[in-house]
């Protein structure tokens, strides 16, 4: 297996691609160019410089473009290679648009040795604005959100890309069947790089908006973590030029096109992601979130079900086959002793310390955990009452902010799930409580189904216990299927939604009893 890192910036243009840009204005801001020390870029293209465009499908419908421009620059009599990208997501979420942002600078030289870099994610009113500069063997970080800065330091190395790695390494040798290829590469909302796996299935007709075209399939996989992976491919012409890709979560494909068509004005796609993400029951359950207990029958087609849904105290995972599985959802409140076979949790420091999504030290937020709890001294009867604050407190159901961070929703008190969890996450770590957040599916009796969710999960008497301010009942019952938990040190949206993500359209669900 060849290992291939950042390798050589720019190939010749294929022909028939738009190179285009003239008058094109770049993906970037001036205040980007001024944080990786270079002027902004700006006017028309150089003579080796490109620019690429790309229109966004979800589900067969039009949600989006993104565009990518390489241009080289001399800065301070050092020839470099900057790297501009921007990613327009807009997709309605129950009944509500909402529009997501992406922009990412790198900063490298000519041999594709990374300088610097800059991400932002712009999913809340505010962006999450990630700075790094390599310095020898690590990567010295910023992250700045709502005016706080953090620094953090990861380690680094050669065989290290940028936001453009995965381009580059194919641009620079182009695969070819049966060819293997692993690199290291940072995604934008994400702090440590991710590991890519390339596979050169072989050469296939692929669909392109231009019409039928011969590529080379290569199929990845993207490794987020422990047990966390992004199956998907993408479709190469002989230069190495990526036209087409898709991701196997929420069936997300792109396609190159001229700049023209990626600016087009369209019709709002017929798609709404909230709904989008559900999965009905034939046999509704009666009041799950009052249950003490449900026991349910989950399928997973080409995938084990008992490798997607963790144990917990929450939760008892069985499994009934290579596609299906029992999942017993235990109802945590006081005096409920939920899965007794659960394995022994113990809280990480990030459970309990603030980050750039949940800043429990910031002032307001210390203040709103002081008001909710009171007097209280009883580690459950603080997390209850702080429960209960949150779901008051957040006067405005909005599900136009892809995911706010714990201070934007206290100072607009508006949000959806999402808001909910971490800013009940953050006011339990202020006041002392580690906490996390969980996503997974939550039942709904109106619709008689499951849908992606969001919630916390408080550290009380030893144990994880779920809370959810969206409904606010001491706890959660058992209508709550979880996927994965974090403590959204350095993520964002991205690895939370990406378990259930994966699971959407693949997944059956069953009620077996109900005690």
């Amino acid at each position: 297996m060849a290992v291939a890192g950042c390798g050589e910036s720019v190939a010749p243009r294929p022909s028939g691609h738009d190179a285009s840009g003239t008058c094109c204005p770049p993906p970037t801001t001036a205040e980007s160019a001024k944080v990786v020390g270079l002027p902004p870029a700006s006017g028309a293209l150089g003579e080796n410089d490109r620019q690429w465009w790309q229109i966004l499908m979800l589900g067969g419908n039009r949600v989006g473009y993104a565009s990518t421009t390489v241009r080289h620059v001399d800065h301070e009599g050092r020839q470099l290679v900057q790297i501009e990208g921007l990613t327009v997501l807009r997709v309605q979420r129950f009944d509500q648009m909402t529009e997501q942002r992406v922009l990412f600078t790198d900063i490298q030289a000519p041999d594709g040795t990374l300088v610097r870099t800059r991400a932002s994610v712009e999913q809340g009113r505010e962006p999450l604005t990630t700075l790094g500069v390599v310095q020898g063997d690590s990567l010295e970080l910023e992250l700045r959100t709502l005016g706080k800065t953090t620094r953090r330091s990861i380690p680094w190395s050669a065989e290290c890309g940028g936001f453009h790695a995965v381009e580059q390494s194919l641009l620079r040798e182009p695969m070819q069947p049966g060819d293997q290829r692993r690199l290291k590469a940072l995604i934008p909302g994400l702090i440590d790089p991710v590991v890519v796996e390339l596979t050169a299935v072989g050469h296939e007709q692929a669909t392109l908006p231009g019409g039928q075209f011969r590529l080379l399939r290569i199929d990845n996989i993207t490794r987020l973590g422990p047990e966390q992976e992004l199956h998907g491919a993408l479709w190469t012409d002989p230069d190495g030029e990526v036209l087409k890709t898709w991701t196997e979560t929420l069936d997300l494909e792109t396609y190159r096109v001229p700049k023209a068509a990626a600016l087009a004005e369209v019709e709002p796609a017929d798609f709404d992601l909230g709904y989008g993400l559900s999965i009905a029951v034939e046999k509704p359950p009666a009041d799950p979130h009052r249950a003490a207990r449900l026991r349910y029958r989950v399928s997973l087609d080409g995938a084990d079900p008992a490798k997607v849904f963790p144990q917990g105290p929450s939760q008892r995972v069985l499994s009934i086959g290579p596609h299906a599985a029992e999942v017993t959802v235990y109802a945590l409140r006081a005096g409920l002793e939920g899965n007794l076979d659960a394995p022994p949790q113990t809280p990480s420091a990030a459970d309990l310390e603030p980050s750039n999504m949940i800043q429990s030290n910031a002032p307001e937020i210390v203040e709103l955990a002081r008001e909710a709890v009171g007097d209280e001294d009883d580690p459950w009867g603080k997390a209850v009452a702080l429960e209960r604050f949150v779901h008051g407190y957040i006067t405005e159901k909005d599900y136009s902010q892809a995911f706010a961070t714990a201070a934007e929703v206290a100072r607009e008190r508006e949000g959806d799930c999402t808001e909910h969890a971490v800013l009940l996450a953050a006011l339990c770590r202020a006041a002392g409580i580690p906490a996390r957040v969980a996503a997974g599916l939550v039942y709904l009796p109106r619709r008689q189904a499951f849908f992606f969710h969001m919630w916390t999960e408080a550290y009380v008497d030893g144990r994880f216990v779920p809370l959810d301010a969206t409904i606010a009942r001491g706890g959660a019952g058992a209508g709550h299927l979880k996927l994965v938990h974090t403590s959204l040190e350095g993520t964002t949206a991205f690895t939370a939604l990406l378990p259930v993500a994966r699971v959407i359209g693949r997944l059956n669900i069953e009620v077996i009893d109900e005690p």
